[in-house]
C-alpha cells in the first residue's frame, strides 16, 4: 500500500508538467502577439504620417500650378494687346506714309506747274485765257497794227545804240521799257535772250510785267 501511494504522488507531478509549457507557450504567443501589434501600429503610423505629407506637398504643388497657370493666361492676355496695339500703329504709319506721299505728290506738280515749259514756249507762244485776263486786270487787252508798228520802232531805237556806241553797249546794261502786248517771251525772242536771264537780271519772280516797266535785256 505504500507503494501505491508512492506512485499516484509521481504520476501527479509528472502530469503537472504538460500544463505548465502550455502555459509558457501561450504567454510566449501573448508576447508575440503585442510585439506584433506593436509593430503594425508604428508601421501603420509612420505610413499615416507619409501619405499625409505627400497629400500636403501634392496640394502645394497644385496651387502653384494653378498660380503659374494664371501668370501664363496674364501674359497671353496682355501679348494679344501688344499685337492688337502694333497692328493699329503700322495701319497709322502706313496711313500716315500715304498721305505724306500724296502731299509730296501735290507739292511736286504744284512746283512743276509753276515753273516755265521751255518746251512748250519754244513750240508756241504763251496764252493768257479770258479768266486770267480777268484776274489781271487785261480783259480789254487788244492789239492792232499800230501797236506792232510802235514796237517795231522801239526795236530799231533799241538796237541804234548797239551799232553807234559799241563801247558803251559793251559796259552799260542794255534798258527796253514794256509796251502794251509785251511778254517776256516775245522780249527774250526779240532779243536773243532767255526768260530765265530776264527774270535773273531784273529780279522777278514771275512772267508778269508791267506798261512801262523798263527792263534789262543785255548785260554786258
Amino acid at each position: 500500500m505504500f507503494m501505491t501511494h508512492t506512485t499516484t504522488k509521481e504520476g501527479c507531478q509528472a502530469g503537472r508538467v504538460p500544463y505548465r509549457a502550455w502555459t509558457a507557450n501561450l504567454v510566449i504567443l501573448a508576447l508575440l502577439g503585442s510585439l506584433t501589434a506593436c509593430v503594425s501600429s508604428e508601421k501603420y503610423e509612420a505610413e499615416k504620417a507619409r501619405a499625409l505629407n505627400f497629400q500636403r506637398l501634392l496640394a502645394q504643388e497644385e496651387k502653384r500650378t494653378g498660380e503659374l497657370n494664371a501668370q501664363i493666361q496674364e501674359a497671353q492676355q496682355k501679348m494679344a494687346e501688344l499685337e492688337a496695339k502694333n497692328r493699329d500703329l503700322t495701319m497709322e504709319l502706313q496711313a500716315l506714309r500715304e498721305q505724306l506721299a500724296r502731299q509730296q505728290e501735290a507739292m511736286t506738280q504744284q512746283q512743276e506747274a509753276a515753273l516755265p515749259d521751255d518746251e512748250t514756249l519754244s513750240a508756241e507762244e504763251p496764252t493768257l485765257s479770258e479768266e486770267s485776263l480777268a484776274d489781271l486786270g487785261l480783259e480789254d487787252l487788244s492789239f492792232e497794227e499800230s501797236d506792232f508798228q510802235e514796237l517795231s520802232a522801239s526795236a530799231a531805237t533799241a538796237t541804234e545804240p548797239i551799232s553807234s556806241t559799241p563801247a558803251a553797249a559793251a559796259t552799260e546794261p542794255i534798258y527796253y521799257t514794256v509796251k502794251k502786248g509785251d511778254t517776256l517771251y516775245r522780249i527774250s525772242r526779240e532779243y536773243g535772250v532767255t526768260v530765265d536771264d530776264l527774270k535773273k537780271w531784273n529780279h522777278l519772280d514771275s512772267d508778269l510785267i508791267a506798261i512801262g516797266q523798263k527792263l534789262i535785256v543785255s548785260q554786258p
